[in-house]
């Protein structure tokens, strides 16, 4: 993955800026193309007129200078994830984006705020735009979709996120206090990356079951979720 230089400030960790797309695409296993688009925005060709038209970022990146994302941001991608499963098309999102900024104004990351998990998401699928309208079961559809992506989100007692386990993972996880922020071993702060590394340099699974105290599970796991994410 790209690697670009991490720039520290201070307040909240989890708005610290510290992932590039590429490393966004990676951990959450979305196309990088779709990163860009939800970071950088997008020219489309309307269906209806064949006018050239642009699409807005979704995502406004905690150092737009340098690109990189926060890890409120890496939530954020994590949730709009769930849209792109649905195949909801980019604008319908960005409309659905807008009603639910209008919604919670005074709330930074509406997307990945406890008034979305509880409330929002309602009206966020309700204006999704008439291919999740179209029918109830499409609405229903997106709202398992949605819940299911939201489960993998551990809050803190103010309801924003703290913790987030990538989708079809089973022992990763990203916390923005440990290893700065990159992939760990779910309840460790052995880093992902690592085991990795270290295995495609030939180390076996009984030198680093030995040296990190994980299971042969754990460790082959970690590293294959890693590998493909």
């Amino acid at each position: 993955m790209a690697r670009k230089k991490v720039v520290r400030t201070g307040g909240d960790v989890r708005e610290h800026p510290r992932y590039s797309l590429e490393d966004a695409a990676h951990i959450l296993r979305i196309p990088l193309s779709t990163m860009k688009a939800w970071v950088r925005g997008q020219s489309y060709r309307s269906g209806a007129t064949g006018k050239i038209r642009s699409f807005t970022p979704l995502i406004v990146p905690a150092s737009p200078s340098q690109g990189l994302l926060s890890f409120y941001n890496l939530a954020e991608a994590h949730v709009l994830r769930a849209t792109r499963e649905r195949n909801v098309p980019l604008p319908n999102v960005r409309r659905a984006l807008n009603y639910i900024l209008e919604e919670l104004p005074d709330t930074p990351h509406p997307l990945i705020s406890y008034e979305f998990s509880t409330l929002g998401k309602r009206v966020f699928i309700e204006h999704l735009g008439q291919i999740i309208n179209a029918t109830a079961h499409g609405q229903t559809a997106m709202r398992r979709i949605l819940e299911k992506y939201l489960e993998r989100i551990e809050r803190d007692a103010k309801g924003m996120p703290i913790q987030l386990y990538p989708m079809n993972t089973h022992q990763l996880a990203i916390n923005p206090q440990l290893s700065s922020g990159q992939p760990v071993v779910k309840g460790t702060r052995i880093m992902a990356a690592m085991l990795a590394a270290r295995r495609k340099a030939g180390e076996s699974y009984d030198d680093l079951v030995h040296e990190y105290h994980l299971t042969p599970t754990q460790i082959e796991q970690a590293v294959a979720e890693y590998a493909t994410s």
